[in-house]
């Protein structure tokens, strides 16, 4: 069994940067093979030297990315480019029916790039489902109409893909605060509570 956790780590690394360099030789592979067939000698193409040429060509690809990506955020600290990428949003913003789904990767990528959990304004337990308790993230405050009564929307995300879960519009009586940060809470998700507190708090009953 250990020799299965020590692996696991290993295999899915590998396969995400295998998905990675697929991903970019998707992308990029069609314009780098033209330009390499028409820069380099025939002789490198033949039939065996096939498959260690693919492969450096699939790599080429993920470093092309890496550099255009890089170059994306450079341009990007510069007004003109800001502006630039602020036209690129607006005009994706605003064409029908891919506007709904681009402002939706957009929102996800603004929660979770760069560390940032500013959206989660703070972590609670709360029961879910039935009588067990779960951790949530609240991601919004407000007030039910006509009593006043605070209501908690509250993201119960679901192990091991934070942004996968269900979202619960619960009374803030109904949960229980929590002094876990959402930064700790989002690694307990990811961890499938392996990394979890030592001693866990006494809940109501």
């Amino acid at each position: 069994m250990r020799g299965l956790f020590f692996i696991i780590p290993i295999a899915v690394t590998i396969w995400l940067l295998n998905f990675v360099v697929g991903l970019a030789d998707g992308w990029l592979g069609g314009p780098i093979r033209l330009i390499a067939h028409l820069l380099l000698p025939s002789s490198w193409f033949a039939h065996e030297n096939a498959a260690w040429m693919e492969s450096v060509l699939g790599l080429l690809s993920l470093i092309t990315l890496g550099v255009i990506l890089l170059a994306l955020g450079v341009v990007a600290s510069f007004r003109i480019g800001k502006e630039g990428l602020r036209l690129v949003d607006h005009l994706f913003v605003h064409i029908p029916g891919v506007n709904a789904v681009y402002r939706s990767i957009r929102k996800m990528v603004d929660t979770f790039g760069d560390g940032n959990t500013t959206s989660f304004q703070r972590c609670v337990y709360m029961r879910f489902p039935g009588q067990y308790w779960s951790l949530g993230l609240v991601t919004k405050e407000m007030k039910e109409a006509g009593t006043g009564r605070k209501i908690l929307a509250v993201l119960v995300p679901q192990a091991p893909n934070p942004i996968g879960g269900f979202i619960q519009y619960v009374p803030e009586e109904g949960t229980v605060a929590t002094d876990i940060s959402t930064e700790e809470a989002l690694k307990i998700v990811v961890s499938m509570g392996v990394i979890s507190p030592e001693e866990f708090p006494k809940l109501p009953k």
